[in-house]
């Protein structure tokens, strides 16, 4: 995260003593800003002051309540270190006495005139230091908020989508206990068919778990490849045909284009995984269309596309697609996961992965990952 930048902000009714401890500041790095009033003090933005030094004439009764309000609005984890300049002489008890309310109200280190330069850098440092941990503070406070949102937000989502075939396998267990004790009982067929539908939610749960042990996985940096040399063509082929009866669920027909003994350096478990996402979208957002998947070589690359013609993507959402919790329809099933686990996999291969797509006329995802 960039580092804010932060000035010094300076309030001396003498205008020479601004400009004398600006040159101070200056010299050693140290950026400042010159306000004429308090008003204008007031008026300055909160989170670009890294401190405010003002000499203790600029305090009237008047100023000391509106310095004391431009105080009390700020943030809860904000409190802006002050150096005050004070005088001595007979009547420095007076002004102290003066400045009581002031002093305690905020973070205040009071500096007595004439100032010395090493005096004024010292503490003038150890302010802006202050300063830096409150931004710390308020970045950690922002960061763990948002993961705590997101992992509220993991929590509802999974909870749905496992609930879902949870409750889909229990109607189902009490329909066939409740027709098996019936005298005529299930035939053959229907009991095959219950079972299917068991294996499919099985199988459904089995992929929510994956998901979800994977992004943990990849939170911690232990998603780790398992490389050998692999037949990407023939891979493909493979799993073309164990998808075949889902493309024909939903009248799809497959167009293929592959280059044989496409052969690489990979982790052919983690590369089904990324095939089967990308087949598992196009069926999801493109039945009863035309589906292509091509796999060539260029330049020491294998270059796989699963095109479709489906729905299509918005512009606004080609990148958004592959963070965590996304998916390109907001009426689309699942935990969001797939892309984002299918980018993961790709740049652990040190490839890449982009979309290319319009609204009603499909999307073509496409692969790029060195042979070795």
């Amino acid at each position: 995260m960039t580092e804010r930048h932060l000035e010094v902000v300076l309030l001396c009714p003498t205008g020479q003593d601004s400009t004398l401890i600006a040159q101070v500041l200056n010299k050693d790095g140290i950026d400042s800003s010159v306000c004429r009033s308090i008003h204008e003090l007031c008026s300055t933005d909160k989170e670009n002051a890294g401190v405010i030094l003002l000499a203790e004439e600029a305090l009237t009764t008047e100023n000391i309540d509106s310095l004391n309000q431009f105080l009390s609005k700020q943030a809860p984890w904000s409190d802006i270190p002050i150096i005050l300049l004070t005088s001595g002489g007979k009547n420095r008890q007076f002004k102290l006495q003066r400045l009581e309310v002031f002093v305690a109200s905020g973070n205040v280190t009071l500096l007595e005139r004439p100032l010395q330069p090493l005096t004024l850098l010292s503490a003038t440092k150890v302010a802006m230091r202050s300063r830096r941990r409150q931004f710390l503070v308020k970045n950690l406070m922002s960061s763990q908020l948002e993961a705590t949102k997101v992992r509220d937000e993991f929590i509802s989502i999974a909870s749905h989508e496992l609930k879902t075939p949870l409750t889909s396998l229990k109607l189902q267990t009490q329909m066939t206990k409740k027709q098996l004790s019936k005298t005529h009982g299930l035939t053959s067929e229907q009991m095959e068919k219950q079972l299917d539908n068991t294996v499919n939610q099985i199988d459904r749960l089995n992929k929510l778990v994956d998901d979800m042990l994977d992004v943990s996985r990849i939170n911690t940096g232990k998603l780790n490849l398992h490389k050998s040399n692999i037949n990407l063509s023939n891979l493909l082929h493979e799993l073309i045909e164990r998808f075949m009866p889902q493309f024909e669920g939903v009248d799809s027909k497959v167009h293929t284009e592959i280059t044989p003994d496409v052969i690489g350096h990979w982790d052919s478990y983690k590369l089904e995984q990324v095939i089967n996402n990308l087949f598992s979208n196009a069926i999801r957002y493109s039945p009863r269309k035309n589906i292509y998947v091509k796999l060539t070589i260029e330049k020491n690359m294998a270059i796989l596309s699963v095109k479709d013609e489906g729905m299509g993507i918005d512009a606004s959402n080609l990148e958004r697609i592959f963070e965590r919790f996304e998916s390109a329809s907001n009426s689309s099933k699942g935990l969001g996961l797939g892309l984002y686990i299918t980018r993961q996999i790709v740049e652990l291969h040190n490839g890449t992965i982009h979309v290319e797509s319009e609204v009603g006329k499909g999307s073509n995802f496409i692969i790029k990952i060195p042979l070795n």
